[in-house]
This record gives C-alpha cells, structure tokens and sequence, in this order.
C-alpha cells in the first residue's frame, strides 16, 4: 500500500479491493473487517467499512464525515480482517501525512 497527502476537514472514504492470494481465502464473506487511523495525537479515528456481494471489494468512510478534528502530521491506516475460526489477519500499514485545511467554512 502506498503513502499520500489528505487535507484535514475533507471526507475519508474510498475503496480496496481483496485479491485473493494462491491458496488463500477465494473472498472476505463471512468474516469482521475492520480499520482504524491513528493520528499524530494518538487519536484512534474508527472508520466505517461495507463488504459488496462478492467479497473482493471493501468500501470505507470516517463515520463522522467531518476530518477537522484529526491532528495533522504523520498518520496511519490498516485493516483488521477476523476469519469464522478465529484467525486475524492484518493488511500492511499504509503511513500518510494529514495537512491543514487552508479554507474554512
């Protein structure tokens, strides 16, 4: 996963999709995902995360929609994938850098 810039007060949201490794899960059905930020304040920012019906695509938001409240600095992402036997499995670290909004409402 790659690094990137994102303006503070903006919405968090997009996509990942799961390619499923050789002799791996052949998708995420019936498993927990989930995903935090952690801030440069140690703020843990819980995100909101939906599976569609094939299990390869996971879509994310920050439930609170509004990101002004994140510290700006050095921050990071993952995801927590729990199987039905109890196995977690964590995807890479991604690092990304919060900027400041320079316009306000």
């Amino acid at each position: 996963m790659s690094s990137f810039n994102f303006k503070r007060g903006g919405t968090f949201s997009g996509t990942v999709t799961y390619t499923p490794p050789t002799g791996g899960l052949a998708n995420l059905l019936g498993t927990t995902i989930t995903s935090d930020i952690l801030d440069s304040a140690g703020v843990v920012h819980p995100l909101t995360l939906s599976l569609n019906n094939t299990g390869l695509i996971i879509t994310f938001t920050d439930p609170a929609v509004d990101t002004s409240a994140w510290a700006t600095g050095a921050a990071k992402w993952d995801l927590r994938v729990l199987l039905n036997t109890g196995v977690v499995i964590y995807s890479s670290t991604v690092n990304f850098t919060v900027l400041p909004q320079i316009t306000k409402d």
